[in-house]
């Protein structure tokens, strides 16, 4: 899942980044052609996404293990934010990563292909963390955090600060207090440093995390918009970050590149078998916030696509 950047980060980045097989049956029933003919329906597209879904074992890849997708390009984008969502409406792309809480795909009409294979495992908010700041008190803290927050919370907090653009520490503040974390718990004498990846979502959830902490009496600095877990995973490792939010599913994948889980559960199990030291996830949230093949509703009617496996299809075009 990386997400959804700040306007002033995707500013700063945007004119670096260029806009530049064991498939089965689509939901018609037609067997998909092999990805090297050349003539399929994704052939004929360009696939937009974060620059790790090139390589990363559910993006590019993993559409072609397990649908026999091959796109005619792709260009890097963001993580499922602006960047994404304007290449989209505009043409630019013909298929995006876009995350399912996303207030665009509903605001523009976009059409969620969907995912019989479960190319993209379960996507549970989770706390990673610095295992030497996970005190007592610091773990309750973020444990009764987890506890409260659920994908609908997640997309009215995703609503807030993307469509109303709400200031994200004021919606941080606004959940702790509607959902009644217990803060008492005394953080006094912890120093940590709570990172986000750079898109407004995990924006908010770090700000919710940095608040909470905060409140408990814990010293907190915040580094947000850090950018992809290349950069923030050896930030936590060498203790210049302490904390950051995360997605269960994507992160197993980064860590584990054979994981095969697909639920929340055999998730989770593993990614606490995979994350190495010195880092540990807390527990995972009943929040998730999944990856999805996103089309416009034009391309969807065009190709008559309502899977990913849809994208292997013969195309009828010349």
């Amino acid at each position: 899942m990386n997400r959804k950047p700040l306007m002033l980060a995707v500013a700063a980045v945007s004119a670096s980044l260029a806009l530049s097989a064991c498939g089965s049956s689509g939901s018609s029933g037609a067997t998909a052609p092999s990805a090297s003919s050349g003539d399929t329906v994704a052939s004929k597209l360009i696939m937009g996404g974060p620059p790790e879904f090139k390589t990363r074992v559910d993006g590019l890849p993993g559409l072609k293990k397990n649908y026999g997708v091959v796109f005619k390009d792709f260009k890097p984008l963001d993580a499922g934010g602006p960047l994404t969502v304007q290449a989209l409406k505009n043409g630019q792309v013909d298929v995006a990563d876009i995350f399912t809480t996303d207030p665009s795909i509903e605001a523009n009409g976009f059409v969620v292909l969907d995912d019989p294979k479960s190319n993209f495992a379960a996507q549970n908010v989770v706390p990673l963390i610095n295992e030497s700041k996970a005190t007592p008190a610091v773990k309750q803290i973020l444990n009764a955090i987890s506890a409260k927050l659920d994908t609908e919370a997640l997309g009215e907090l995703d609503t807030k600060v993307q469509v109303d653009k709400q200031d994200p520490v004021k919606v941080a503040d606004e959940w702790l207090a509607g959902a009644g974390i217990d803060t008492s718990a005394s953080a006094a004498g912890v120093s940590l440093t709570v990172g986000s990846a750079n898109f407004q979502e995990n924006v908010v959830l770090a700000d919710i995390y940095a608040a909470a902490l905060s409140k408990a009496g814990a010293k907190v600095s915040k580094r947000l918009n850090i950018g992809s877990r290349e950069t923030y995973i050896p930030g936590l490792k060498d203790g210049s970050i302490d904390l950051i939010p995360e997605y269960s599913g994507t992160l197993l994948q980064y860590l584990d590149k054979d994981a095969t889980a697909t639920t929340p559960d055999e998730v989770y199990t593993a990614l606490q078998k995979a994350v190495p030291a010195p880092l540990t996830v807390l527990d995972k949230s009943a929040a998730q916030d999944k990856d999805a093949i996103v089309v416009t509703k034009q391309t969807a009617e065009k190709y008559d696509l309502k899977s990913i496996a849809d994208l292997a299809n013969k195309s009828t075009e010349g």
